[in-house]
């Protein structure tokens, strides 16, 4: 429950191709969409929680 997102994909200081610009975006969307699960998750505990 005490588990924080990730964050956004560091982008490299240099040219990236784009098959690596494609993964790069790949997985800053998985790391958004397992933020959003883990906050709902929070959400539902914490409403669990108090009632």
């Amino acid at each position: 429950m005490t588990q924080e997102c990730q964050g956004v994909v560091a982008i490299p200081h240099r040219s990236i191709s784009i098959e690596d610009e494609t993964k790069l975006h790949a997985e800053d969307r998985r790391r958004l969409g397992d933020c959003v699960r883990l906050d709902h998750a929070k959400g539902d505990t914490i409403k669990a929680l108090v009632q």
